[in-house]
């Protein structure tokens, strides 16, 4: 497959329609794909996915209306 076909890929399995991706222009094993996914996830794991541990204690704070 080609970085298109990666890209429409990644954005129907993981449910992100506005995905846009840069994605290298070659061709795709299933392997080669597979890995571009679990970087992708990754990346989102340590990055995006786990804002409190950029912000300790928010669990703690409480709304005092």
């Amino acid at each position: 497959m080609n970085a298109k076909e990666v890209v429409a890929r990644l954005k129907e399995e993981l449910r992100l329609p506005n995905f846009v991706g840069n994605v290298q222009e070659k061709e795709y094993s299933e392997e080669d794909y597979q890995q571009v996914k679990k970087d992708l996830l990754k990346y989102y794991e340590d990055y995006v996915g786990n804002l409190e541990g950029y912000f300790p204690g928010t669990d703690m704070i409480e709304n005092k209306d």
